[in-house]
């Protein structure tokens, strides 16, 4: 981690044509709580709309296009489709962390400064193995805006990324976001390398293909479609059996219902169904 320089993971985001719709989609089937309203944003890639909310401690975006413009949302949709879009970290001081990483040759895009006093940049996915990642600098960084009390109905348990190797991204994460390893890399009972790390209390997830090219290698197959990148969102919801049968009654595409290697049921709802985002539902939180 660069020295002098404090952070915490804020949110992730999802790019979608309606945010008015995705917002109905998941206020119809989850717990969440008010965070913003729907306002525009400015800045150095074009205007957009943005809105977020809390689901089970953490922070989801939704970002979408002003009407009649086409901006970096719909250019991203048009890649790729709807779907996660980037990760965003809060910071103390963004600039030392920019400077290390141009030093090393990490490509660093549409840097921007406010009169408040905050900051942006992001990391291009070129440098970040496909997943763009945004530094906000907060002048209060020591007053964070509170989050909801524990509601005991979900918990945000981590984001995940398709690597095509999991130690070169753990170098990397450590190095610059004083990332701590939680679990090793290992063959995980599904068939894929699986890992994980801490980033100031968030955990964020790694996945690989195991390299056999069998029909189960569903990471070496998003790999080769989409690139490296942000892959699923994991929650865990104490109504787990009433969310899957209103999720069924309405329609959604419900896909791979099983048992874990804890014994834990899961299923997984389809990116088709929850707005180009694979969304893992665990049992209990």
């Amino acid at each position: 981690m660069i020295e002098g320089v404090r952070m915490r993971v804020d949110h992730v985001s999802i790019a979608v044509r309606s945010i008015d719709r995705a917002h109905e989609f998941f206020k119809r089937y989850f717990p969440v709580h008010f965070r913003n309203e729907k306002r525009q944003d400015d800045q150095v890639s074009g205007s957009f709309l943005w809105q977020d909310f809390w689901l089970g401690g953490f922070a989801i975006e939704m970002i979408e296009d002003l009407p009649g413009q086409k901006t970096f949302v719909n250019k991203f949709i048009e890649k790729r489709g709807e779907g996660m879009h980037h990760l965003s970290i809060e910071v103390d001081h963004v600039k030392p962390l920019t400077d290390a990483m141009k030093r090393d040759r990490i490509r660093v895009v549409d840097e921007q400064t406010y009169p408040d006093g905050s900051a942006t940049a992001f990391i291009s996915p070129r440098s970040a193995f496909g997943t763009l990642i945004q530094f906000w600098q907060v002048p209060d960084f020591d007053k964070p805006k509170p989050k909801p009390a524990p509601d005991g109905l979900a918990r945000f348990d981590h984001v995940s990324i398709a690597v095509k190797d999991i130690k070169k991204a753990y170098d990397f994460f450590s190095r610059y976001f004083g990332a701590k390893v939680m679990r090793e890399p290992h063959l995980a009972s599904e068939g894929f390398i699986l890992g994980h790390v801490d980033i100031a209390g968030f955990k964020l997830e790694f996945i690989q293909s195991p390299g056999t090219g069998g029909k189960k290698d569903f990471v070496g197959r998003f790999i080769e479609k989409y690139g490296e990148g942000l892959h699923h969102m994991t929650i865990n919801l104490k109504e787990f059996e009433s969310t899957l049968a209103k999720l069924k009654k309405g329609d959604v595409r419900i896909v791979d219902e099983n048992t874990n290697w804890r014994g834990e049921r899961e299923f997984y709802i389809s990116p088709r169904s929850a707005f180009g985002a694979l969304i893992q539902i665990w049992d209990g939180v």
